[in-house]
């Protein structure tokens, strides 16, 4: 995906080709921006980890990804909602930092929609025996025996859709990184209920 180095001249522009990124970050695997780092606050600190944004949603500023119910980002979420995204592409040299309030849904509609559009091989990572981070003997998927070296069928990912949590993220701030040999840039996006603030920051 190409996006015109003029674009970031505007701070219309920079947040049109913010939502651009983010929209094909979500729909194709091979893009950087479909492996960004969540941020979770817990009573140790900040704990950090790879998700896959599984959707966008530009006019209700929503990020989307999946989780195990049973990962203690969960927990954590429950305790403190406010949650932040890293986000960087390495061809254009732009970071996002990004920070929303987070809401969960497991046994809802909302969360029945995204599970029957996950794949059957995607819904193994609700399927392992014990809860994310249970401590092994071995290496292990933690997948049961009957999942184990095949592709299961789709009555047998049904039983694993106890797991399957949605992670939905309400955008209230967009922090904008463009990194340049000549000089970087920086813009920073804030919303107050749909009222938008932008402004350039010294980088």
């Amino acid at each position: 995906m190409k996006i015109k180095k003029e674009k970031w001249d505007t701070l219309g522009g920079v947040l049109d080709g913010i939502w651009l990124m983010l929209e094909h970050g979500a729909s194709d695997p091979d893009d950087p921006f479909h492996w960004p780092v969540l941020g979770t606050t817990s009573i140790e600190g900040c704990n950090l980890r790879t998700v896959i944004l599984r959707k966008v949603n530009m006019p209700e500023r929503i990020l989307v990804c999946y989780t195990d119910a049973r990962a203690a980002k969960v927990q954590e979420i429950k305790n403190y909602s406010q949650t932040s995204w890293l986000f960087y592409h390495p061809t254009t040299k732009i970071q996002l930092r990004i920070s929303g309030q987070t809401t969960l849904h497991a046994h809802d509609t909302y969360a029945d929609r995204q599970w029957a559009d996950t794949t059957i091989t995607s819904r193994l990572n609700y399927c392992a025996s014990q809860p994310p981070g249970t401590p092994i003997d071995k290496p292990s998927s933690g997948l049961p025996d009957f999942l184990l070296n095949k592709i299961p069928t789709l009555l047998e990912t049904e039983r694993c859709r106890k797991n399957f949590m949605v992670i939905v993220v309400h955008i209230f701030s967009i922090d904008w990184l463009l990194l340049k040999i000549t000089g970087n840039r920086r813009a920073l996006f804030e919303w107050d209920k749909d009222r938008l603030r932008s402004t350039w920051l010294v980088p």
